[in-house]
């Protein structure tokens, strides 16, 4: 994973921009004073969704995350731990912006959702109706693969995320799922 992690990320990192504190040392270091913690937090936070969403990154593992961009910064030789990068997600998690997907109480792996899944479900839907795709079944690769999603931000989505997406607009009655026999085979049908 971390060659796919490395990769991805040096696919589109020429274009992404850190911020001026990414090159300060104690950035990568969790600072004692609660107070100061609160603010390198929530820049951290902001980082780690800036850099997910240029990227186009969904799933982390912690151990081979602190490795790569964003948690290591090479210029500096500085790297992020893994117990600071735990604390983060946690708080991620309780923004609603990460779920932890590793075996029970491990929190050793998560989903990063850089864009919420209620976010993803609107654009979906606002797709959907604008296609005059409304009463009609999409199999979940068309959804994200399809000729009709070129030039649209869920195209490619990562399947976990989509199929939250596709839960919440599901629980408010503006879409339902079909079992396939995979998850690319699934279906949804979407409706006003």
């Amino acid at each position: 994973m971390a060659n796919a992690f490395a990769a991805s990320a040096e696919a589109s990192l020429g274009a992404f921009q850190f911020p001026e504190m990414y090159n300060f040392p104690p950035f990568f270091t969790r600072q004692p004073n609660e107070a100061t913690w609160r603010e390198q937090r929530r820049q951290w936070c902001e980082l780690i969704l800036a850099y997910y969403k240029h990227s186009r990154l969904y799933s982390m593992s912690l151990a081979e995350a602190v490795t790569e961009p964003p948690f290591t910064n090479r210029q500096i030789h500085r790297s992020l731990r893994v117990d600071v990068l735990r604390e983060l997600v946690d708080e991620l998690v309780k923004q609603g912006n990460a779920v932890w997907t590793g075996a029970k109480n491990t929190k050793d792996s998560c989903l990063i959702f850089w864009r919420k899944p209620e976010v993803w479900a609107t654009m979906i839907h606002q797709w959907a109706n604008e296609r005059g795709m409304l009463n009609t079944v999409l199999t979940l690769f068309e959804l994200t693969n399809g000729d009709d999603t070129v030039g649209q931000e869920f195209r490619y989505l990562d399947p976990v995320t989509l199929r939250r997406a596709l839960d919440v607009l599901q629980s408010q009655g503006k879409a339902q799922l079909f079992v396939g026999t995979s998850d690319e085979d699934m279906g949804v049908k979407f409706f006003t």
